[in-house]
């Protein structure tokens, strides 16, 4: 290892024991008394292993070396040049080369070893996972990372375990801006969920039970900008993600899996998720926008109506639908503002009945059931001052059974 000044010693701290004759024999016992630290996210200032290597590879048919990080020396690539910036990690099968993070794309899937200063790898992987949750029990050591900003918005960050856990917490995992819940830290490797455009730095550790044993220098991690997104979501007690829809891959559940169709879009208190039925409740859906670096577009109400029929005056940009079949009577379609509206932005739809009744509430939609059928709707983020749609979804396909 080259010499280094005291001006030049790398970011990780390592507290070592007062001579050598006691750290050898430590190393030989594995260092089994480790302590732990008080704060989890701090480097340990306790005894620790020692480690002087850390190799990142991605885990797809291409398993390529991306970065080797030595004491002393900081980051390189595969080649031994100095990097500052970790490669393009999303390692897929059918893809032309490794592709870059990109907002609302693959996450990457990346297995970290580490290596003591004898050359061997630190012992890591799963001991066992729970049946129901697939979460996991680690051995002693694990793979682990942190960003140097743990308020970075760059990619999902660990906040919170799953609610289902049941083996005291090794596994965490952090909420995407679905509101889904992804796993972060696998034992032997660690996934980045790309959510918003820009470049976070990212220190890999050597987790020790609850703590870190090590810590590398950072490394930048760089996601770039993707496609524009819609999520649908519904506004009762679930708050579930229907769906989202992106530019190249469609229209997706909450899971990441292809869909065509929702079939039980209403959200009913101590029910669930309900089907749609002819002449039954509308559902009411949020429908939120996000642009290509990730951020989630104003959809809101900026003045409301006092009294009367309460209309809403909406920001500029504001959630809305249209058929594809504009002559469609599986659900009503906006022939008119309410006559009574002070405002006028959101549009009425005239039911079977005769009513008139709301279809776009600015930050949210709702969609009325008439017969029976199914019917293709394309979600737009209205623009209000332009009149027209600033941009719009594929369609997807909702049901609607027949009522009694």
């Amino acid at each position: 290892m080259a010499a280094m000044s005291s001006g030049s010693l790398p970011i990780l701290r390592r507290v070592r024991t007062a001579s050598l004759v006691l750290a050898l024999p430590m190393l030989a016992l594995g260092l089994a008394a480790c302590d732990s630290s008080s704060d989890p996210l701090a480097p340990d200032d306790n005894g620790h292993a020692d480690s002087e290597r850390v190799e990142i590879l991605t885990r797809g048919p291409a398993s390529a070396l991306l970065a080797v990080w030595i004491d002393g020396e900081g980051w390189q690539d595969a080649d031994g040049n100095a990097i500052t910036e970790l490669p393009n990690p999303i390692d897929r099968e059918g893809q032309d080369g490794l592709q870059p993070l990109r907002v609302n794309g693959p996450n990457a899937s990346l297995t970290v070893r580490f290596f003591g200063r004898d050359g061997e790898a630190f012992e890591m992987g799963t001991v066992s996972r729970d049946p129901v949750t697939r979460s996991r029990e680690c051995t002693e050591y694990s793979a682990r990372y942190r960003p140097t900003d743990t308020e970075t918005s760059i990619f999902a960050w660990p906040n919170i375990q799953h609610p289902d856990e049941t083996n005291g917490g090794p596994f965490q995992f952090a909420r995407l801006a679905t509101g889904g819940l992804v796993g972060i830290f696998h034992c032997d490797h660690v996934h980045f969920y790309p959510e918003q455009a820009g470049s976070v730095q990212v220190q890999f550790r050597l987790w020790h039970v609850d703590h870190s044993d090590l810590d590398t220098d950072p490394i930048t991690v760089v996601v770039e900008e993707g496609d524009p997104r819609f999520e649908l979501q519904t506004r009762g007690d679930a708050s579930e993600v229907l769906g989202y829809w992106t530019e190249g891959r469609g229209w997706r559940d909450a899971d990441g899996n292809a869909i065509e169709r929702i079939e039980a879009p209403r959200d009913v208190e101590g029910q669930g998720l309900q089907p749609l039925t002819a002449f039954g409740p509308n559902a009411s859906l949020t429908l939120r926008y996000f642009d290509a670096a990730g951020r989630q577009v104003d959809f809101g109400t900026a003045e409301r109506q006092a009294d009367g029929p309460r209309d809403r005056r909406c920001t500029p940009l504001s959630a809305r639908f249209r058929p594809v079949d504009t002559e469609t009577t599986v659900t009503p379609w906006p022939t008119q503002p309410h006559p009574d509206g002070q405002f006028g932005d959101p549009l009425f739809a005239e039911l079977s009945g005769g009513d008139l009744v709301a279809i776009f509430h600015c930050d949210h939609i709702h969609i009325y059931p008439e017969a029976e059928g199914t019917v293709e709707l394309i979600m737009q983020a209205w623009d209000g001052e332009a009149g027209a749609p600033l941009d719009e979804s594929a369609p997807i396909e909702f049901v609607v059974t027949g009522g009694e």
